[in-house]
């Protein structure tokens, strides 16, 4: 239970540093300056997704293997330099198709090109100290170097009303986490490499990677190919309420989510290993009962929190997207469980049962982005419509490993929530 709640704090102190970034930028520039910064964070996040996250599933998995190791000293030199020519071009993108007075805003960003690297600086050191549990040490270095960015980046923010400020806190939280996290690794866990194990080579873990980074690329399409059709069809200035909107209504729920999941993932490995396969639905039950009770706990605050203390500080262009805010917070509910059995076909290895899954899910986000142009609250309907149906493909390709009880208990919860909605708005 400890590694748990270490592990929520490191998984939640990134987004809330993200997100008050966020409600600093509503409360003092115009929503299409929040739309610039919103097409900037779906290009990191897509790098991040992509490269980062993926990678450092696979090497969690693979861990202690000399291919694994060997993966992550490969990744490790390449990802840096693809990332960062992603970024820059998003930046020179963005310059170029920004005709208002905020133009100048676009070159503020530069300093997202650094992200990457800074990551893959630290990769090897995370990865180790997952493996070994020291989820205080991690939780250590992301609380440092959060609140160290923050420090940094909120008066210049303030003071400037520039995007600088945001590139800044994104670029010193990452560098930041990096550095703390290798100085952890080298002091308290020593790298050490198992006996290779049959099916462990170079080869055979980035074909495991790809896997991953395929499915993490189809999640991220699945999450952000509505933002992008409302950007393209309704300009900045809609797209930065939609994701002001989605990152106060999700950022505690996933934060607090994907924590469990990072504790459960070396657990489901360790007993898909160890030929212990039959524990693993009781583990994923277990593991999802906390999740979705502190999904629903984090939809509850920030519903209150949203309206009692953030409202009072913006504009009445925000209203909008404040009223999506409990909407767009029950769809961590089903999330939860999707990335739960994701976990479990990443331990048994059967990865590729969920990339079609998850090409539905971005077909499935085209017609919100088109129907948020129009009318936000239904497009917010359709998003928690589209994790259900995701999350029950999800639940049919994980067969006989599946956590039903926790998908019914998701339904329940945005089933529950519904209701309340209707009858609180009627």
């Amino acid at each position: 239970m400890i590694h748990l709640a270490w592990s929520i704090l490191e998984r939640i102190l990134p987004r809330v540093a993200s997100a008050l970034i966020m409600l600093v930028l509503a409360a003092i520039v115009a929503p299409s300056v929040v739309g610039m910064y919103a097409w900037m964070v779906l290009a990191l996040t897509l790098v991040q997704t992509v490269g980062d996250t993926a990678a450092r599933q696979t090497a969690v998995v693979h861990a202690g293997s000399t291919g694994g190791d060997r993966f992550v000293r490969r990744f490790r030199r390449w990802s840096a330099g693809v990332g960062g020519l992603l970024l820059a071009a998003t930046v020179a993108a963005l310059f170029l198709t920004e005709a208002g007075p905020d133009r100048w805003q676009a070159i503020a960003l530069v300093p997202f090109v650094l992200v990457p690297s800074c990551s893959a600086l630290g990769l090897d050191a995370l990865v180790r100290l997952q493996r070994a549990g020291r989820w205080k040490r991690i939780a250590s270095s992301q609380a440092w170097s959060s609140t160290a960015s923050l420090l940094c980046s909120v008066p210049i923010l303030v003071t400037t009303h520039s995007l600088l400020a945001s590139a800044l806190q994104a670029t010193l939280a990452e560098a930041g986490f990096a550095l703390l996290n290798r100085r952890h690794a080298a002091r308290s866990v020593p790298a050490t490499t198992d006996d290779d194990r049959p099916g462990t080579s170079t080869s055979a873990v980035f074909g495991d990677y790809l896997h991953t980074a395929l499915f993490a690329l189809l999640g991220w399409g699945q999450g952000q190919t509505d933002r992008v059709s409302i950007g393209a069809l309704a300009g900045d200035a809609r797209l930065g309420q939609y994701a002001f909107a989605m990152s106060l209504s999700r950022s505690v729920g996933d934060a607090a989510a994907l924590a469990t999941i990072n504790v459960l993932r070396p657990v489901l490995v360790g007993a898909a290993r160890s030929g212990r396969g039959s524990e693993i639905v009781a583990l994923a039950e277990r593991s999802l009962r906390r999740s979705l009770a502190l999904a629903v706990l984090a939809a509850a605050l920030t519903t209150v929190g949203a309206h009692l203390l953030v409202a009072p500080f913006l504009s009445e262009a925000w209203d909008p997207a404040l009223a999506l805010v409990p909407v767009l917070a029950l769809a961590v509910a089903p999330s939860v469980v999707a990335w739960t059995v994701t976990a479990i076909l990443q331990a048994e290895s059967r990865m590729r049962w969920a990339s079609p899954i998850k090409a539905i899910g971005v077909l499935l986000s085209l017609p919100i982005g088109v129907v948020a142009v129009h009318d936000l609250d239904l497009a917010a309907w359709l998003v928690n419509a589209r994790e259900l149906v995701v999350m029950g493909l999800l639940l049919v390709a994980a067969r006989h490993r599946a956590p039903w009880r926790g998908g019914l208990l998701a339904l329940g919860v945005v089933l529950v929530g519904a209701t309340l909605w209707l009858l609180v708005g009627a």
